[in-house]
């Protein structure tokens, strides 16, 4: 088998193009990691706010369907009268 030929370049342009200049890598500065609350806190706060929640459902449903509870005692009145 016989290799093929090279055709030769065309005019107006060039067989390899001009190599470009290497950029200079500009070495920045590590940024400082600020550390954010521990999780044990993160935890506590959520915990506490669940609890909450739930003493506020619990307190809801003892107001409204048995007229006792902390914050809804006069709910079963108000619905029993519709």
């Amino acid at each position: 088998m016989a290799a093929p030929r090279r055709r030769p370049p065309k005019k107006g342009k060039t067989a390899k193009p001009a190599k470009k200049a290497k950029k200079v890598k500009v070495v920045k500065p590590e940024k400082e990691i600020k550390p954010g609350p521990p999780v044990e806190t993160v935890l506590a706060i959520v915990t506490g706010i669940a609890l909450f929640a739930a003493l506020l459902v619990v307190d809801y449903e003892k107001g409204t369907h048995y007229g006792t509870g902390m914050f809804f005692k006069d709910a079963y009145q108000s619905s029993s009268a519709n």
